[in-house]
């Protein structure tokens, strides 16, 4: 059987693939995601983009798992507790310089009850697996007054005397003083004073470190592409079958209307997502596993 030309196979797929196949030709991938949004089929033109996109991207992952050793070195006491209890978790994500609005990765690690949800390396949620106290918020309250309007009182003295004879025959439950203007309330309020940083150093100095070391080492970078750092906490999983879910998206934004009446409309935005599952091999702790699957270089994601 004599093969179909390309643009007939792609407009079987996406109902728009000559427009988005010269579009990606042409590398103009954030004007291709917008046009893929507009396609019959809109799930499978996005994904022709998305290969596409990867072909020129090279996306590319590496996960570090921070040993026992190191955080004990670092931390002393406080890094045994941290890592009984959790393991600290550094994804570096790459791409080439490609035409698109944004890049994001997500990271999910899975046991065979599901998902387990990653803990941010706040200090508040570092300390409580440190067993290092946070000092509490301090608590302000005051309380409402009242101030008398003196020149109100000596315009309308007797006016003033009244209502104040009839607020106190309701036992002050109606402010009639209030009412003729010859007293104001001034509201209350609560003021919420938050321990300053070195309060929270001195009380929490191994939380402190490791929030402020996973700060450091989180950034955004644009240099022939784009680099995203990041760092997080995942709690110690059990010994049993592991499994490591990457989703990363390109995003394209300020997208018009294919048409001139959607014209009008506000611009929308365009997000290619894809995603890859890796098993992680067997291993006596999650540090080990992910060392053996990552390894010290960066792992293409294609």
């Amino acid at each position: 059987m004599k093969a179909w030309p390309c643009a007939l196979l792609l407009a079987a797929a996406s109902g728009c693939a000559p427009p988005l196949s010269r579009l990606t030709d042409q590398r103009a991938f954030d004007q291709a995601m917008c046009a893929a949004q507009h396609a019959r089929q809109p799930d499978e033109a996005l994904r022709f983009v998305g290969e596409r996109i990867d072909e020129q991207a090279r996306p590319r992952l590496h996960l570090y798992a921070v040993p026992e050793a190191e955080l004990q070195r670092s931390l002393g006491e406080a890094g045994a507790r941290l890592a009984e209890r959790a393991v600290v978790v550094r994804a570096v994500a790459a791409i080439d310089d490609v035409q698109v609005d944004d890049f994001e990765l997500r990271v999910l690690l899975v046991d065979n009850e599901g998902p387990i949800a990653a803990i941010p390396p706040h200090v508040e949620q570092i300390a409580a697996l440190t067993e290092e106290t946070i000092p509490p918020n301090e608590v302000e309250v005051i309380a409402s007054r009242r101030h008398v309007q003196w020149g109100r009182m000596r315009q309308r003295p007797l006016l003033g005397v009244g209502a104040a004879l009839l607020e106190a025959s309701t036992l002050f439950m109606v402010p009639v003083t209030e009412m003729t203007g010859h007293v104001r309330r001034t509201p209350g309020r609560v003021t919420v004073i938050e321990p300053t940083e070195a309060e929270v150093t001195a009380s929490a100095p191994a939380a402190s470190m490791l929030a402020a070391e996973a700060a450091r080492l989180s950034h955004v970078r644009y240099d022939g592409g784009q680099e995203v750092a990041s760092v997080w906490l995942w709690p110690r999983p059990s010994s049993g079958e592991l499994r490591v879910v990457i989703e990363w998206s390109y995003a394209a934004l300020g997208c018009a209307g294919s048409r001139p009446r959607m014209r009008r409309d506000p611009l929308s935005s365009a997000e290619v997502v894809r995603t890859v599952e890796l098993a992680l091999p067997p291993g006596p702790d999650l540090e080990s596993r992910l060392a053996a699957r990552f390894g010290d270089r960066m792992q293409p994601l294609r």
